[in-house]
């Protein structure tokens, strides 16, 4: 099986070698770039499925590799990483469909989601397509444990950051656990991947990891 070739064009040496590691660990053939003209040059030299593209290389602004990418290698998946707000909508117009924005500072989970859903590359394919998404909810813990009583647990804050029709991926400061039952309150909204939560959807933990802002939970609807 032909592994899949991901391009890294970032000048932050310390995020390419973070980056370099982890698609390795999960399969993935990858080059990294610090300048515009190296990632052209290597784009000229190969294709490549997945080109995760920092917007503000030192020789370029990113405009220009964006539109040699659609031209030259219109299959392959582009990954903004800026740390401005709102690039995604900026540059789509450019990159088309294949664009998706990856906020820094961002921790391996982000990387991970990304990856199932722009690359397609992981062994096993997700049962529904998820999207990555950063959308505040409220958050009630039900069946508190008796030492968690004294806390108010009907008004926690949450973030999920992707989200699929089973479920979906939630940072929190809150330790959660596994097994336990919430009920996540969305925004009102007509955005199509709000509507993929149930109105005060009922979930389960399934896994909790650390992260550096609390815990990142994966969670499955129960309604």
């Amino acid at each position: 099986m032909v592994r899949k070739k991901i391009l890294v064009a970032d000048d932050d040496r310390l995020i390419c070698w973070a980056l370099e590691k982890e698609f390795a660990a999960l399969g993935f053939s990858s080059h990294a770039v610090e300048t515009c003209a190296d990632a052209l040059s290597e784009l000229g030299r190969q294709p490549y499925d997945l080109v995760f593209l920092d917007i503000d290389l030192p020789d370029s602004n990113g405009i220009e590799l964006l539109r040699v990418i659609g031209g030259t290698s219109p299959e392959a998946k582009i990954v903004i990483m800026s740390g401005k707000t709102g690039e995604g909508n900026r540059l789509r117009g450019v990159a088309g469909n294949s664009l998706q924005l990856l906020e820094k500072p961002f921790d391996l989970s982000d990387v991970h989601g990304i990856l199932k859903s722009a690359s397609g590359g992981y062994p096993q394919k997700r049962k529904h397509p998820r999207h990555i998404c950063r959308i505040p909810v409220q958050i009630s813990i039900l069946e508190p444990l008796p030492e968690e009583s004294q806390y108010d647990l009907h008004n926690l804050s949450g973030r999920v950051v992707d989200i699929d029709s089973g479920g979906l991926r939630l940072r929190t400061e809150y330790p959660l656990r596994v097994g336990q039952g919430l009920r996540v309150h969305v925004p009102a909204g007509n955005d199509s991947v709000l509507r993929l939560v149930p109105k005060k959807a009922v979930c389960q933990v399934v896994w909790v990891t650390p992260s550096a802002d609390g815990v990142t939970a994966g969670l499955k609807f129960l309604t």
